[in-house]
């Protein structure tokens, strides 16, 4: 089981990357939407596609870039710290136990996603 700090990063990682990248994809596609990039999105989705896209392409989008983050730590390809807030310093290599992007997608009540996020998680397994 990971250490405790592991648990925090994974709890800021959810809260403070994947949630807010969904909630701000998502905002690109309400219909009073004035950005560029929401103007853009829609011209190409199309409004016949727009449930779909906000309530399965994005989060899976989103936690397909977060598992490969953690895939690249958890297989050492890429050297991350993490800075506890008690001011610690957390090698995740080492105290993510390389299992980290498995928390992360799991689909049970142990994943990070159902734990820690308040967005929606796209459920595979039945």
């Amino acid at each position: 089981m990971p250490s405790r700090n592991v648990e925090i990063f994974a709890e800021q990682l959810v809260r403070f990357v994947r949630d807010q990248a969904i909630h701000d994809c998502t905002m690109r596609l309400r219909p009073n939407a004035k950005s560029p990039e929401a103007k853009h999105w829609v011209s190409i989705i199309g409004q016949d596609s727009l449930d779909a896209v906000r309530d399965v392409i994005i989060p899976d989008c989103v936690d397909e870039a977060l598992f490969f983050l953690l895939n690249a730590i958890d297989k050492e390809d890429l050297k991350l710290l993490f800075v506890a807030p008690d001011g610690q310093i957390v090698d995740l290599n080492d105290e993510g136990l390389w299992e980290m992007a498995g928390s992360y997608i799991e689909e049970d009540e142990e994943g990070w996603r159902l734990r820690f996020s308040k967005e929606k998680v796209v459920k595979y397994l039945k």
